[in-house]
């Protein structure tokens, strides 16, 4: 198991040596991220400042909410980002090679590609969550500082179970790209805003079917100490959000080692 670790260990350094071979890429990607992400805060402050609250949320607590989000993704990011371009592993023959080492399909894959331009969403997390809990009035002890770790955390797994269920399908269509575009990039979307603000049935699938409303949604509720009537389901949605990142990404695994099972080289 040491011996496994320090691999992956190697694998990871690997990458990152990669990447920074490419320095003036890595500033240019950071850069265009800070300023992609910087732009999307910059149209909800418009909002804001067109209604001084969105459904009961003012701008601390919109900024809070968007903090959890750019965090929990830049953790994401670090550990799942290759899995967003699976096809083209699978397409040039590249994961064929993982399935003859001795060791995890999945470990290699992940350790292929570990994203440093990621600081850029923890950058902007960060300056949110502060900004928001400091609007918000969060009275920060270690209780909530260590609910903050594991919420992140829960929110990263839910993150990286999408991303591997998108990956999973790759496994008998080859091309996922569409779905990477659509389900990993976009759907992140609905949760800019509370979903309180949708229909009943949006609120019911973000909740129950895709379940990114406990990315930041529900935690939300915890540390602005928020009323919880705008929530369709219990109270007590706001404490599971390290559970169920930890249940989505198990089921994602399940239908990752069924999609292996299936698997048939392209023969590239």
């Amino acid at each position: 198991m040491r011996s496994e670790a320090a691999i992956y260990l190697r694998l990871i350094l690997a990458s990152i040596q990669a990447k920074m071979e490419y320095r003036a890429t890595f500033v240019f990607l950071f850069f265009a991220l800070f300023l992609f992400y910087a732009g999307q805060i910059g149209a909800v402050l418009v909002v804001m400042d067109k209604f001084s609250a969105i459904n009961g949320w003012n701008l601390g607590d919109m900024a809070f909410l968007y903090g959890l989000l750019s965090f929990s993704q830049g953790a994401s990011m670090l550990f799942f980002s290759p899995l967003n371009y699976f096809e083209g592993m699978i397409q040039q023959g590249h994961f064929d090679r993982y399935l003859i080492r001795p060791l995890s399909p999945l470990l290699q894959t992940l350790s292929s590609g570990f994203e440093i331009s990621s600081l850029a969403h923890f950058l902007i997390g960060f300056i949110a969550l502060y900004f928001g809990s400091t609007r918000g009035g969060v009275d920060w002890d270690a209780t909530k500082l260590f609910f903050l770790l594991m919420v992140i955390a829960g929110a990263a797994l839910i993150h990286g179970a999408v991303r591997l269920a998108v990956s999973a399908v790759a496994f008998w269509t080859i091309r996922n790209r569409s779905l990477v575009h659509t389900i990993v990039y976009s759907s992140k979307e609905f949760i800019v805003y509370p979903i309180s603000i949708y229909r009943v049935w949006i609120q019911v699938f973000l909740t129950v079917v895709f379940p990114i409303a406990f990315i930041n949604f529900y935690p939300s509720h915890y540390f602005l100490a928020r009323e919880t009537s705008d929530m369709l389901f219990h109270p007590a949605l706001q404490y599971l959000t390290p559970v169920i990142g930890a249940v989505a990404f198990w089921l994602s695994h399940m239908l990752w080692k069924v999609g292996i099972d299936h698997y048939q080289s392209v023969g590239s």
